[in-house]
């Protein structure tokens, strides 16, 4: 073979295995091809799937809580800027929180999903629960002023005063007319005028002069009024009213009183006043007698003692007992002092004060810090 057929050859196979690289790659271009028809078809029909779900699920509707101060004042958060940052910096990626975690100084949202509907429905349910209205008035108001009264703090607060303001003047003449002494029937034994009005004896608060002594003989510390001036007089536990005129009596300490103290029958024994004492309430000041108990057979006595009064829930000034604290008026100032850690121990007493003032009786009360 010359070496004009060697090269001939060797040419035509160079052709034949360019023509093969072509083909393949063609046939790779062409793959290539239907992958990327395939992916963008798929992503074609993953963003029309995506839409559909979008249209079809309904609008949330988004309520955002905002701070009030007392005159109703947005409370505005502090700008991002002002925030201390400089913790996060060398916190460590898994220290971080969760991408879904809320952010405490962001302004809760609460997003019911639920209906639009039953959205507006829980609105004006919150709007009739903080507005003061009755159910007549809550009726009478459009969906649209109710939902916009349960989102807007001011135009809850118009409805409120605008409630108030209607309800007043009926309010007002109530109080009036209840100040009326007007005439009574005892609501004891429903047949004498009634010369008393007892704050403490509800539903039953007029009586006669005869059952007016023959209740609070034994509820000395109610706070009554007496009607016989025209006008309701505050008494005080030792004034009771005899023939349409105040006069003075005996009232004891309400404490437990032993059947018995001796062997003789009950029938023997006599109650008498014992020592006045001073006894503190959360009412103010009372002047009340201290009971003691006599047997006219065997000439025995029983006098109220330290361990009478503590059962009786009382506790005494000093061990002779000249002023005695209900252990009520020691809880409440405890009680007002946590709520209230500025109150003063005079105010306090200052209250007291002008308790015993309001239900007819004098004296000042001096209260001793070792005592609370």
């Amino acid at each position: 073979m010359s070496d004009s057929d060697l090269e001939d050859l060797l040419r035509s196979a160079d052709e034949l295995v360019e023509q093969k690289e072509l083909r393949d790659d063609l046939r790779s271009a062409d793959d290539l091809l239907c992958k990327v028809e395939a992916a963008t078809a798929a992503a074609a029909a993953a963003a029309a799937a995506a839409t559909a779900a979008a249209t079809a699920v309904p609008a949330v509707s988004m309520m955002c809580w905002k701070k009030r101060d007392s005159e109703g004042n947005l409370i505005f958060a502090r700008p991002r800027s002002t925030r201390n940052v400089s913790n996060q910096a060398g916190c460590s990626r898994n220290t971080d929180p969760p991408v879904d975690a809320p952010d405490p100084d962001c302004d809760l949202v609460f997003a019911p999903a639920i209906a639009p509907e039953t959205v507006e429905g829980f609105l004006r349910d919150l709007q009739q629960s903080l507005s003061d209205t009755t159910g007549d008035e809550v009726v009478a108001q459009t969906p649209s002023a109710s939902l916009l009264a349960s989102t807007n703090w001011s135009t809850r607060t118009s409805f409120f005063s605008e409630s108030w303001r209607a309800a007043r003047p009926h309010l007002v003449n109530t109080v009036v007319a209840q100040a009326n002494v007007g005439t009574h029937i005892c609501q004891q034994c429903w047949s004498k005028t009634s010369v008393v009005w007892c704050r403490d004896c509800r539903p039953h608060p007029f009586f006669c002069a005869d059952c007016d002594v023959s209740m609070h003989t034994r509820h000395p510390l109610h706070n009554r009024d007496a009607t016989t001036a025209g006008y309701f007089q505050p008494l005080a536990p030792t004034t009771h009213v005899l023939n349409m005129a105040l006069c003075s009596c005996v009232r004891f300490v309400p404490v437990e009183i032993p059947d018995k103290i001796c062997g003789c029958a009950s029938e023997s024994l006599s109650l008498k006043p014992g020592k006045t004492v001073t006894v503190i309430t959360m009412n103010g000041r009372h002047e009340l007698s201290m009971p003691e108990l006599a047997c006219e057979a065997c000439a025995a006595t029983w006098t109220t003692g330290v361990d009478d009064l503590l059962r009786s829930d009382y506790w005494p000034a000093t061990l002779h007992f000249a002023t005695i604290y209900a252990t009520d008026v020691f809880f409440s100032f405890e009680e007002m002092k946590m709520a209230a850690p500025g109150l003063s121990f005079q105010a306090y007493l200052r209250m007291l004060d002008q308790r015993t003032l309001r239900f007819g009786r004098t004296g000042k009360i001096s209260l001793h810090q070792k005592f609370l």
